[in-house]
This record gives C-alpha cells, structure tokens and sequence, in this order.
C-alpha cells in the first residue's frame, strides 16, 4: 500500500512541478503570444472551471503514467521501458488536445499546435523516468 501511494504521489508532483514550471517560464506566453499573432483571443478559461479540469488532467495522466508505465518499467527494472513508454502516452496524450485544435479551430496556430505536442514529449517521459529510477534504484 505503501509504494502505490509513493508512485502516485511521486508522478503526481513531479509532472506537476514540471509542468507548472514549464507553462511559467515559456508555454504560457508562447501560446498567448501565438494566439495574438493569430488573432484570437481570451479561448483561455479563467474560472473556476479552469483549475478544477486541471487538477483532473494531473490525476488523469497520474494515473495513467502510473499504470501504463511506472508499474510495467519497474517490474522489468528498465529505464528505457520508462522513457518508450512515458513517451508514447506523452505524445498521444497532447496529440490528441492538440492536432484537434488544428484542424477544427479557425486560425489556430500551427506552432501551437506542435509546442503542445512538444509538452507530451516532454512531462510523461520524464516524470515516468524520475520515479522508476527512484522506485528501482
């Protein structure tokens, strides 16, 4: 019971810190800034339902990096399970928020749309990789 809670907790706030950094230091004006060049704007929500939907993303992908990849790498103690894994479900994770963006909202960014994919290569893998490191070493 103990290392079940551990592994969630542990991908819980590694992708959280991650991503949050993330979205503080670049994603956040880089969209905002795509947006304004494409003309759109305020497509952001803003209240209340903004961080309750947030807060279920992370449990979602918590859950899903847990079952899918931390469990399977650690039974087989493999890093590189980690990293094929966690990227596999990042990319198909942001793939699927962002290409529909693309092709059904006028004007989209393009640009958007990769650097939104780019976040999946990035958040799942490693916070997949982090804690089966921390879980198997």
């Amino acid at each position: 019971m103990r290392t079940t809670i551990l592994k969630y907790f542990s991908v819980f706030i590694i992708y959280f810190i991650l991503d949050v950094t993330y979205q503080a230091a670049f994603g956040i004006s880089f969209s905002q800034n795509a947006q304004e060049e494409a003309g759109i704007k305020e497509i952001f929500a803003t209240e209340i339902q903004n961080p309750i939907l947030i807060i279920i993303w992370f449990v979602i992908m918590t859950t899903a990096i847990v079952k899918l990849v931390v469990e399977p790498a650690v039974e087989a103690k493999s890093l590189k399970i980690a990293a094929l894994k966690g990227l596999l479900l990042g990319v198909t994770a942001y793939a699927t928020l962002a290409l529909p963006n693309g092709w059904s909202l006028a004007d989209y960014p393009l640009a958007l749309v990769f650097e939104i994919v780019m976040e999946g290569v990035l958040f799942a893998p490693a916070a997949s990789i982090l804690t089966t490191w921390w879980l198997i070493r």
